[in-house]
């Protein structure tokens, strides 16, 4: 059976981690101007409303890469600004994107822009994750043969992982990494053997990554290079398994326990102290020292050594 790319799962699984620094990457002049110690709020299931309108139910339904984040803006009394991020991963062919893309914005426009006394903003970009120029809109002109100017020119933010200039993101910003694997992907042949390589080589770099803010984050990563990186050869992927197996550690833990045990464990019960607890009592249990589990559970070190105490005793 052939394995194929979950390319949706993937992204949305970034576009969900990453909020602030995908705002960061794709709209620089603005991201100091918002407010983000009021938080983020993910406005999915606005999202599917629209997305019901434009498309046909089946349609939306398989669309996720997709997302509105709404945010509130420091110097205009908590103006509210919604920003609308669509990945891209394959050319929409004879379907303009562009125009898609204003659809989205009128319906935004439309449900949210005169819902609130301040007339809220709209803010919106595209990634495009495949290879070749078909279909990688920046706009959408709408205009009438028989007239001389265009009636309409709508632009919006875009992000060519083919071309991207991994240079220009910061070091800081884990989306430098996350670019330069879906990169990686686009660069190499279509060999096993050559995945196999790229899955070792980024796997290498996850393993010591350092820049995640949270284990959302770290997820993320992870599910994203298993998501795109497929080997289809049942004997190069079982020698991947085994390579994980060996490197133990940190690796064995990032790829298999956290998304096996923390996070199955903790579901969506995060925030409750006991569900941190257990965690960090498997973790500890795995051998991992007290820093990394305070790093991947959120508890401080201080309750991480009370709890190795308590285990000890």
């Amino acid at each position: 059976m052939i394995k194929k790319h979950d390319f949706d799962a993937a992204w949305k699984s970034i576009l969900e981690a990453f909020e602030v620094e995908i705002v960061e990457l794709l709209f620089p002049e603005i991201f100091d101007k918002i407010k983000w110690e009021l938080g983020t709020e993910s406005l999915d299931q606005e999202l599917q409303e629209i997305q019901r309108d434009i498309f046909d139910k089946d349609r939306s339904e398989k669309i996720i890469s997709d997302k509105i984040i709404k945010v509130r803006l420091k110097e205009q009394a908590s103006k509210i600004l919604f920003i609308h991020v669509e990945v891209q991963s394959y050319s929409s062919g004879y379907e303009v994107f562009g125009e898609r893309m204003f659809r989205y914005f009128y319906r935004i426009w439309d449900k949210f822009r005169y819902k609130y006394e301040d007339n809220s903003e709209i803010v919106a970009a595209a990634i495009y994750t495949y290879k070749g120029e078909r279909g990688k809109d920046q706009r959408y002109v709408y205009k009438l043969p028989e007239m001389e100017k265009e009636i309409l020119t709508y632009n919006f933010k875009t992000i060519d992982v083919e071309k991207i200039k991994l240079r220009n993101i910061s070091d800081d910003n884990p989306l430098k990494l996350i670019f330069r694997m879906a990169k990686r992907l686009l660069e190499i042949g279509a060999t096993d053997e050559e995945i196999y390589k790229a899955k070792i080589e980024l796997a290498e770099e996850l393993r010591s990554y350092n820049k995640v803010k949270n284990n959302e984050q770290i997820k993320a990563l992870v599910d994203f290079l298993e998501y795109l990186f497929l080997i289809q050869d049942p004997v190069l992927e079982k020698k991947y398994e085994e390579y994980k197996k060996g490197m133990g550690g940190v690796l064995e833990m990032t790829i298999d326990d956290i998304r096996k045990i923390h996070y199955t464990q903790k579901g969506r019960q995060e925030g409750r102290e006991e569900e941190k607890i257990k965690v960090a009592q498997n973790l500890l249990k795995m051998g991992l020292d007290v820093e990394k589990v305070a790093e991947a559970t959120e508890l401080t070190i201080e309750q991480v050594e009370k709890i190795k105490k308590k285990m000890m005793n």
